[in-house]
């Protein structure tokens, strides 16, 4: 006698149990995903928009004011207190969808404040206090702006040079006199002594 139906019993069996594997292959996947996602939302490398760059980079660095901007000369913006920072928001949406871009940005964007600071410290030492930014166009070129203002209580540098001048000239001077006067009391004792030894021979 033959047994039939083994075959179907089987396939029943093969079948459930291949749909079992990619039920849980499915939930893996998904589960997977889920995680990724939800690293790369606190890691913040799920950014595709300007605003999502801009509110990137406003978390990533302390003491900067960025804004998403079309710069123009004589546009002001930010604070005298921070490091100001105005990026095309075309830029920004570049920088959100490629990696490499934005971490070279990033490197530009980290020296910023370094050289803010030299240039203010430069100019307080000639009495001027300034304010300053950055501007990142459309095509990732960077300028700068500075905007000056005089500290009227603090000497300038032309008057601290002049005061130096004038007292280096000084100096010489009460050294040029001193020398002089040495030179004259010198010749004095020497023409004394030349008379003196004159007579002496005359009276011999």
């Amino acid at each position: 006698m033959a047994v039939t139906g083994v075959n179907n019993y089987s396939n029943i069996y093969t079948n459930a149990y291949t749909g079992n594997i990619r039920k849980n292959n499915a939930k893996e996947t998904t589960e997977k995903q889920v995680v990724e996602q939800t690293e790369d939302v606190k890691t913040g490398t799920t950014r595709k928009t300007a605003a999502d760059e801009l509110s990137y980079l406003s978390k990533k660095f302390d003491n900067y004011s960025f804004v998403s901007a079309n710069y123009s000369p004589g546009m002001k913006y930010g604070k005298s207190t921070t490091t100001n920072v105005a990026i095309s928001p075309q830029f920004l949406t570049k920088m959100a969808n490629d990696s490499d871009l934005e971490d070279e940005y990033i490197k530009e964007i980290g020296n910023m404040k370094k050289l803010d600071e030299q240039f203010a410290k430069q100019q307080a030492d000639i009495g001027w206090r300034v304010e300053q930014g950055w501007a990142i166009d459309k095509d990732g070129n960077i300028s700068s702006w500075a905007i000056g203002h005089k500290d009227s209580k603090v000497k300038s540098f032309l008057q601290n040079m002049s005061e130096k001048a004038e007292e280096i000239l000084q100096k010489q001077l009460e050294k040029a006199k001193d020398t002089k006067e040495g030179k004259e009391v010198f010749s004095m004792k020497k023409h004394k002594e030349v008379i003196k030894k004159n007579k002496v021979d005359l009276k011999v």
